[in-house]
Formats: structure tokens, sequence, C-alpha cells
């Protein structure tokens, strides 16, 4: 077994200002195909924060007999249980690790017969990607692979072998044991690790729609509303997304959310679509319950788009924090941005 130890400078230094109070454990394993029943894990890498620092644990098998998977499956537990032991808040840390690295892992734990720490320590998790999904529209990318998003938040990509190619230079580095190569796949996992800190600070958009700000005001301009929210959370990079016809732009600082007023004031988005209908001629939704006294024939079932009501904004609405507070979580659930 070959074992890697490094330390980089941890990417954004915001952990004051973040959204967790835990020790956060990277993981990243390599295999040599998708199923684990007919693959092996070849790799594991693991990280975690040190002050300012980011220390860095990699093991990879030098034989494709189960002897060397137990080596760096055996290695991986040896230094999870270490983390449990120095602290007793863990949380995991992935990248569709929920679909893919953990369902991999136990299972090529039990194909090995040795026992499995995921399961005695019963660590919690945080999947990056399951997170980032439901958000996907918002973020600025062609796709949401790891490399794709950490390039948009700054992260520069090593290069090194990635997909299949990195599966022959693993079995290549086995024929030949050439330290290049061995070199090569340290510095693919070593990258994705590294990938995955850089994208840890994305997750406080999730916590900033989900309340983590203020509004500082709330002022009619022209034909719209302009609400400006001070987020409670570091915000790593400027974010503009529409819908509705309300937009908002997110910097670090500040965050700018414009909904139009109509001639009949402001909308107010249901969220139980599904027991409102829409009546076009009034140009407003009803709850199913008042539709049994409505012609069929003017009304129809109620979309994201039309599901509202009406009301003025009015000073009492305008000065109380509460209230416009509300509606702005109203707007960002019409988003698709909360859960």
């Amino acid at each position: 077994m070959q074992t890697l130890t490094q330390t980089f400078p941890q990417p954004y230094v915001q952990q004051e200002n973040s959204a967790y109070n835990e020790t956060l454990l990277f993981l990243d394993i390599e295999t040599t195909g998708f199923s684990p029943d007919l693959s092996a894990v070849f790799m594991i890498g693991c990280a975690f924060f040190e002050g300012e620092k980011m220390l860095m644990s990699q093991w990879l098998s030098d034989s494709l007999e189960l002897h060397g998977e137990q080596e760096v499956l055996n290695a991986f537990s040896e230094w999870l249980l270490l983390r449990a032991a120095s602290s007793e808040k863990l949380r995991l840390v992935t990248y569709n690790g929920e679909n893919f690295d953990l369902p991999f892992l136990k299972k090529r734990y039990a194909q090995c017969q040795l026992s499995c720490p995921l399961d005695s320590l019963n660590l919690k998790t945080l999947d990056l990607y399951r997170e980032f999904l439901p958000l996907k529209a918002l973020w600025p990318v062609k796709n949401m692979k790891l490399k794709t998003m950490s390039s948009w938040i700054g992260h520069r990509p090593a290069t090194a072998p990635e997909g299949r190619q990195l599966i022959k230079a693993y079995q290549q580095y086995i024929k030949i044991k050439d330290s290049e190569t061995l070199n090569l796949l340290f510095l693919h996992n070593a990258d994705d690790l590294r990938a995955l800190a850089a994208l840890l600070p994305v997750y406080n958009y999730i916590c900033f729609f989900n309340g983590s700000y203020t509004v500082t005001s709330a002022d009619c301009i022209e034909e719209s509303l302009l609400f400006h929210l001070t987020p409670e959370v570091f915000l790593p990079a400027p974010l503009t997304f529409e819908a509705c016809g309300c937009r908002i732009d997110i910097n670090e600082s500040e965050a700018l959310l414009r909904v139009p007023i109509y001639e009949r004031g402001l909308r107010y988005y249901y969220s139980d679509i599904k027991n409102y209908v829409y009546l076009p001629e009034e140009d407003y939704a009803l709850h199913k319950s008042m539709a049994a006294y409505i012609d069929k024939s003017h009304w129809k079932k109620a979309t994201r788009e039309n599901c509202y009501t009406w009301f003025c904004p009015d000073d009492t609405f305008l000065n109380n924090p509460q209230r416009t507070k509300d509606y702005v979580q109203m707007i960002f659930r019409l988003f698709g941005f909360l859960r």
C-alpha cells in the first residue's frame, strides 16, 4: 500500500461566519468501476481542517488482489477512528457520496469481511451534491460535476487523469509501479478533495435562502418593490436569478430582490398549489373548496406561475420587518429554493 500525507492552505477561511460548528471530514474514493459487486476501492482520500490548514491523508492499493483493498479499507478505518476519538462532533462531507461513495464503501467492507466504521460510528453526513441539486437553476454552470462547480467558485483543477483514464492509469501503475503514474493518481484524488473543500461555502446560499439574512429596507421604486437583504453568512460569489417576473442579485455584502408591482398591487403566491384553481377572468387563485360554486368553464388548475392573490404594499407592510421577511421567504419558495 502507498500512503501520502499532505498539507494545503485552507480555502475560504470563513468558518466563523458559516453554517457549521462541527469537525468536518472530507472523503473521496477511487474505484475500478461503478458496481461494488464487480469493482474494488483502490484509493481513499480524506482531509480535515486544522486552523488555517487542510490536512490530507491518502491510501492507494499496490495490488489488484483482495488483500490490497483490505489494507486501504483498514487504513481508512484507523484514520476515522482516530478522528472520532479526538472530536465528539463529526460530519463526513462528500460530493454525491450518499449515492455512490458511502454505499460503495459499505459494500466493499462487507465483501472484504471487515467491520465498517461508517456503521459503528453512525456519522452525520453532508452530501454537497444532494444539497445543491434543488438549486440547480441558480448555479451559472453547464453541469453540476465537482470540477465544474468548484471551477466556478475559483478552484483551479489540476491536470490529472479523469474517469476511465484514471482507471487505465491505475492499471498501468499496477503493471510497472512507476512513480510518475503514482503521483498522477494521488494528484487526481487530492484535487477532488481540495475542490470539495472549496465548495463548502456554497452551502451558505442554502442557509441564506432559508432565512440567514436581514431585510434592511423595502422600497417602492417605479413599478417594483425593492428589498435590500443583508446576508448573515459568507456568500463566496455573485449570483443572479429571475423567475415569475422577480429578480435577485446577490453579492458578498448585499442581495437585492426586485418584485414587480402591478395595477392591483403585489402578488402573494400560495405554496399548496394542488388545493387551488385559477380564475383567468378575475386573475387570481381560489381555494378548491370555493370552486364548487363556480362553473368549471371559468377556472382551470392552478400552476406555480398563477397560484396567487393580490394585496396592497402599504406602509404597515413595508415598515414591518417580519411581514417583509415572510414575503421574501414566499418569493424564495416560489423560486424553488426552500425545502
